[in-house]
């Protein structure tokens, strides 16, 4: 899409923060009112607005993206969106450990048995680990408690939390993000550990830095956006 206005400017209104684009609000993909949560965000989205060139590159506007997403589809499909995350968290990847080599074994304890623990001593959620590829049932009353925990999120944090949880393919990872215990450079050593024991091990090809760049990249703007949340 060519560009069509000249500046993005933020503006304060009776809803809250708005972008708008030569004086008119920007809409959701949707059509809906595009209130951001606080100036913040309006900043960063309206910062993205204004580093478009001749051509307007949506992949290049990560935090517009997923402000429009906690308006047009978390509330929509909250539900939804907390059930897949409860399946998640039966699944996470941090309870799935290797047995050999003794290498990764060491890793994957060093660096990831400090996140679950954190995740007991803050919410009082306890995952059980296992070795190998057969999966381990976590106790009901377990997911309950994380299922109550992410209720209490609004539409923003959820959306950047689900993200960031995907990407990694771990509740604990995001947890510990979200309780600002781990860095987004944390975040994503933890979540790739594996991948970059094979890379030590046989090299990194083409493809896998191409996934490996396009996950960083998402990666870090569920964080980011995170952070702007949290500024007042």
């Amino acid at each position: 899409m060519k560009r069509f206005f000249k500046q993005a400017m933020v503006e304060e209104d009776g809803s809250g923060y708005v972008v708008k684009l030569d004086g008119r609000s920007v809409k959701t993909p949707e059509k809906r009112q595009n209130i951001c949560p606080n100036r913040a965000i309006a900043e960063a989205i309206c910062a993205e607005w204004n580093a478009q060139g001749d051509e307007i590159k949506p992949a290049s506007m990560l935090i517009t993206k997923m402000q429009n997403t906690a308006i047009d589809r978390v509330g929509a499909r909250r539900a939804d969106l907390e059930d897949e995350l409860v399946k998640y968290a039966g699944t996470d990847l941090l309870c799935y450990r290797a047995d050999y080599p003794a290498d990764l074994v060491a890793r994957q304890e060093t660096l990831w048995q400090p996140l679950l623990d954190w995740v007991l001593q803050t919410h009082d959620i306890a995952l059980k680990s296992t070795t190998g590829i057969i999966h381990v049932a976590q106790d009901d009353s377990e997911m309950d408690k994380f299922r109550d925990h992410i209720t209490g999120l609004d539409d923003f944090t959820l959306m950047a939390f689900y993200n960031i949880t995907t990407l990694c393919g771990s509740v604990s990872i995001g947890l510990n993000v979200l309780g600002n215990n781990l860095t987004a450079e944390e975040a994503w050593a933890a979540a790739e550990l594996d991948e970059n024991y094979q890379i030590d091990q046989w090299g990194l090809d083409d493809e896998a830095k191409t996934r490996q760049d396009n996950m960083k990249s998402e990666l870090d703007a569920a964080i980011r956006f995170l952070e702007l949340l949290r500024q007042t």
